[in-house]
């Protein structure tokens, strides 16, 4: 690494934050039906039209707006992930990203500490803040592909009975029923949560195949049984004792045959690649109660004692930034 690429490293907290500022102004809505001069941007979202040219110069700089004769027009990137009328829109998981500054801020004390930097409540606790994280995390797996990706390298033409655990917007189950017309989905999921969901579900004509079930995977028994049970995003948020009992649980609702599916940032045994997995639990020490990414070692190991076997790591294409591990019952 060099002085330039440290210097990159060391200040990218604020390019971060002039995207995400443009997305919680609307900059980039603003400039979709046409170019305009930072003067009409102003004009239109009531900011002042000295600053808000400084942000539009930042954001061309950056490669997120073309510049020309003075008037600011999108480019291909960001009016396919930056603009809400997309599929692909990414913005929402922006958004999230900006509300945990707070969280980033206190990384000194977390450190010294071992203790997160709020509570650790699964964004439970505020409806708004239910709200913001759901829908990013569905935001977030549009923008990328990940449900498209799932149904593509994974054999669910025999699948009949899905368990989505954690599911959130219910983004994947939506997408394999989709694409499966024999799957049948579950979600198990908080309350608050659920309520959201059932939005989800709602808009996506899904009522009469996606099942939702109210509880707390940590102390509740989960009901049914299943060919396929999915954790995407689950094992990071929960310490190594209650991982290894939460597997054992549900080991015992699958059929026999059956296979669970963990997707998550997977670590190499050094802990320190893919680096997005090692930044990443940094994130978890911060919001979580002993939260962390872990290895295939580790996660094997949760499977091996639940007595599932042929336990096995799929890396996932780029621009998925996780990996599957899969253990048969």
């Amino acid at each position: 690494m060099d002085f330039s690429e440290l210097m990159s490293l060391a200040t990218g907290h604020a390019q971060a934050r002039i995207v995400q500022t443009a997305v919680e102004l609307n900059v980039f809505e603003a400039l979709s039906p046409a170019a305009l001069t930072a003067r009409e941007v102003a004009l239109r979202l009531n900011l002042d039209p000295a600053a808000c040219a400084l942000l539009l110069d930042a954001l061309s700089a950056l490669g997120l707006l073309t510049k020309e004769a003075a008037r600011f027009s999108l480019t291909d990137a960001t009016r396919r992930f930056l603009t809400r009328s997309s599929p692909r829109y990414v913005g929402d998981m922006l958004r999230f990203e900006s509300s945990l500054w707070a969280c980033w801020e206190k990384l000194p004390q977390a450190i010294h500490s071992g203790n997160p930097a709020r509570q650790p409540d699964m964004y439970q606790a505020e409806p708004a803040e239910t709200e913001t994280f759901i829908a990013a995390m569905d935001s977030l797996v549009k923008a990328r592909g990940d449900a498209e990706v799932i149904a593509r390298i994974l054999d669910w033409d025999d699948v009949r009975e899905l368990l989505d655990l954690g599911s959130g917007p219910a983004t994947y189950p939506i997408a394999l029923c989709r694409a499966f017309p024999a799957l049948r989905a579950t979600v198990f999921d908080l309350p608050a949560t659920l309520t959201i969901t059932r939005r989800f579900v709602a808009d996506a004509g899904m009522e009469n195949r996606i099942r939702l079930i109210a509880g707390d995977y940590r102390t509740d028994p989960v009901p049914g049984r299943y060919q396929r049970i999915f954790l995407s995003n689950i094992v990071h948020g929960e310490n190594d004792e209650r991982n290894r009992a939460l597997i054992r649980k549900l080991a015992d609702n699958l059929e026999p045959g059956g296979r669970m599916i963990v997707k998550d940032h997977i670590l190499d045994e050094s802990r320190t690649a893919p680096a997005v997995g090692a930044v990443f639990s940094l994130l978890m020490l911060l919001t979580t109660d002993g939260g962390r990414c872990y290895t295939l070692g580790e996660v094997r190991a949760w499977m091996e004692y639940a007595g599932l076997s042929d336990v096995r790591q799929i890396d996932l294409p780029t621009p998925l930034t996780s990996a599957l591990v899969i253990g048969t019952k």
